[in-house]
This record gives structure tokens, sequence and C-alpha cells, in this order.
């Protein structure tokens, strides 16, 4: 089993660079998926963890893809389930080493970069962007001005880094991380995935 996990940066398209590589390689791609296995865990409803994934006011909720930096507790009731931060981090983790374990596949988010650290047959993948690039992403994207969707990225990428420190204690932007750095700037969503696949195939040989 082989595990590829993708870490990036705000504005960088990476949704679509996951889905092409799960398409060429024929792996499964987690992203949203683990909400519902999650849900499981926990016994809790999909929507109700998925809402918690959209509350600005969510840390580990949105640990995903998104990361904030504010901490949530928030009890369902007693007789189908408590979700707090710890245990969807403890799940959370679980579930991505389990992934790890069991199939190969795809890791968008989730820092399986930093769950999965060390492990063999599993490749780290950062993709970045130069600040131009990401503003104009962002600004198409949510269809903003240049000012909101620089607030939003540094906002995203703050805390990014706040919940990888405060969890792993480690820097989410150390090199040491990775095994592949691809700048989305001067790279095409097609042109990072046959990176990413010729990465692999040179660590696996």
């Amino acid at each position: 089993m082989a595990v590829i996990t993708i870490s990036r940066e705000c504005g960088v398209e990476s949704e679509k660079v996951a889905s092409l590589l799960a398409e060429k390689l024929g792996w499964e791609y987690i992203g949203k998926k683990l909400v519902a296995r999650i849900a499981e865990e926990l016994h809790i409803s999909e929507s109700e963890v998925e809402a918690f994934r959209q509350d600005s006011q969510s840390r580990l909720l949105r640990f995903v893809d998104r990361y904030t930096c504010s901490l949530v507790q928030k009890v369902v009731d007693r007789e189908r389930g408590c979700l707090d931060d710890n245990a969807y981090f403890d799940t959370t983790k679980r579930l991505v080493e389990d992934i790890y374990e069991s199939e190969d596949a795809i890791i968008l988010g989730w820092a399986g970069q930093c769950i999965l650290r060390g492990k063999p047959d599993a490749l780290h993948v950062r993709l970045i962007k130069d600040e131009e690039g990401k503003i104009d992403t962002i600004m198409k994207r949510f269809k903003i001005g240049q000012k909101a969707a620089k607030d939003y990225i540094n906002r995203e990428e703050k805390d990014s880094k706040s919940l990888i420190k405060h969890y792993f204690n480690v820097d989410w932007n150390d090199v040491h991380l990775y095994d592949l750095i691809i700048d989305m700037g001067k790279t095409s969503i097609e042109e990072a995935a046959d990176k990413i696949i010729n990465n692999l195939k040179t660590k696996s040989s």
C-alpha cells in the first residue's frame, strides 16, 4: 500500500490536482469522504460533522483542509455522542493511519504530512504559489476584491501554521516535512500530477 499526502497553501487548485492524481493512478481520493467515516466513529450525523467543519469558530472541525485556530467543543447529545476537539483529533489521526495501512490513497489535507511523517511508502507533497497568484485565484473563486482576498489568505495560512505548530510542534513551511514541493504558479495541474507520479515511482524503486 502507498499514500500520497497533499498539503497546500491557500488558492493553489489542490482539489483538481488530487482528483487528477486519483484518476491517473486509480487510487482513492480522500477528502470530504473522511467526514462520513469520522461521523460514524463518533456516532453523530455526517451533516453535523460537515456543519462543524464550516463553523467559523471551529479549530479541528475544519482541520481537514481549511485550518482555523479557535477551539471547538460541541456536545450533540448523550445518546448519540459528543464531538469535541480531542475526540475529533484522535479520530482523525486514527483514520488517516488506518487509510495508510489499508489502501492506496491520495489524502488532501488532514495534516497527513504530520500524521504519517516518517512512514515508508508515504509521499508528502506541498503545493505553493506566489502571493499575487493566490490572490488572483481567491478573488475569482469568491468574487471578492483584492484586499478581501489577501486578508482571507493571510487568515487561512496563519491558522494553518498555528494548528500544525500546536498539535505537532513543527513549522508548516518546514521543507523537511515534504518529499516534493511544486510551485503551482509555474506548473499546470496536469504537469503537477505527472511530477508527483514520477516522484512516487522514484521513491518506490
